[in-house]
């Protein structure tokens, strides 16, 4: 996958929305836009990733073709983007089928199975992806040319949108360069690189950039010029789609809508945020079982020493180890009348989320 940057000269007086990580969460997607009540004055960036690992890729995929016929839309490419346009050139039926099957498992579907599955194609062995490759090319021709086409890099006025990071200034030298380290990179903000014009960027959940807190909400870094929107939409339990709102073109009054679809509670009792609080991240997730429970096991991250109670659930093994997905035990300033959304129930409380934020509630809530 080679650089492909695309430059624009934003109108001024008009309200820029970008997102990223959509990753085939199409009802996330409409409700942000919903919240933001999207109008064709406005421009729309989706700073990659907006399809795979959520439930409907292929519905999310038209929504958005569908969106740039009626909008100002710039849809780019992201890593996962970029690797499913490669998947589909290739088309080697051995790949494309432990490809399948991994999705399955892991995520429930993918771009590819909900092709096979529309065109009523049953994949049984890498034989059936083999005979289908026309069928399955011909009957999504516009969608894999959209997909083919998505710039890497966007480029404006003031600003500079790319899925992953940039290596630094200007961006004209990347151009035919090979875009994966742009694409596919990981904690950006922990680069300590600096820019002239803002660079906005996807990719990294920036709930992995809070040591203590589970907070989903946009990362602005004024000095640095990095704005960082990944919401950790289906990839995270306590996840978000977020639009980032920038008021005009070289504005710096920025703010925020969110999404998450989570179902809304009211809280009726009081609760103090706790003093301290643990956190282990996926990113450093080796631990070790000190007490197994029914529905939660205590457990002391191996490296930190903190220990806490994780998800049975969120609990496995690999090469040896043990290893947990995030998790927390911080609890959440909450005052009745408060409006929660319920992330989960549990014998030991409620996750919940308050303003981006994830914690335990362990008061009565209302309907």
């Amino acid at each position: 996958m080679k650089h492909r940057i695309a430059r624009a000269e934003l109108p001024p007086n008009r309200r820029i929305l970008v997102t990223s990580d959509i990753h085939g969460q199409l009802g996330c997607l409409k409700g942000v836009l919903e919240k933001a009540q999207l109008s064709q004055e406005d421009i729309l960036i989706i700073v990659g990733d907006m399809i795979e690992k959520g439930p409907d890729s292929l519905g999310t995929l038209r929504y958005v073709m569908r969106l740039c016929e009626t909008h100002t839309v710039y849809p780019l490419m992201g890593n996962v983007d970029a690797y499913q346009v490669e998947l589909l050139s290739r088309w080697n039926a051995v790949e494309v089928y432990g490809y399948l099957r991994h999705r399955k498992s892991r995520w429930g579907s993918c771009l590819i199975a909900q092709m096979c599955s529309e065109l009523g194609i049953c994949v049984r062995s890498p034989l059936d992806l083999l005979r289908s490759r026309a069928k399955i090319r011909g009957a999504f021709q516009k969608e894999l040319a959209f997909l083919q086409r998505l710039p890497t890099i966007l480029e404006t006025q003031h600003m500079i949108f790319v899925h992953g990071g940039l290596p630094g200034e200007p961006v004209a030298v990347l151009e035919g360069k090979d875009a994966h380290p742009c694409l596919k990179n990981d904690a950006f903000l922990e680069k300590g690189l600096a820019f002239s014009k803002y660079v906005v960027v996807g990719h990294w959940p920036v709930t992995l950039y809070h040591e203590r807190l589970d907070c989903s909400n946009p990362i602005v870094n004024r000095e640095r010029k990095i704005i960082s929107i990944d919401g950790g939409c289906s990839l995270k339990r306590t996840g978000q789609l977020n639009l980032f709102v920038i008021p005009s073109e070289g504005s710096e009054d920025f703010s925020f809508f969110s999404y998450d679809g989570l179902p809304l509670r009211t809280a009726l009792d009081a609760q103090e945020k706790s003093k301290t609080s643990s956190r282990i991240l996926f990113t450093d997730n080796e631990i070790r079982i000190l007490e197994r429970g029914e529905e939660f096991s205590l457990v002391e991250h191996v490296r930190g020493g903190q220990r806490l109670w994780v998800f049975n659930e969120d609990i496995w093994k690999s090469g040896g180890k043990t290893h947990c997905d995030d998790c927390n035990d911080y609890r959440l300033p909450v005052q009745p009348g408060d409006r929660l959304a319920i992330v989960r129930e549990t014998s030991r409380g409620y996750l919940v989320k308050k303003g981006g934020v994830a914690g335990w509630y362990t008061g009565r809530l209302g309907e």
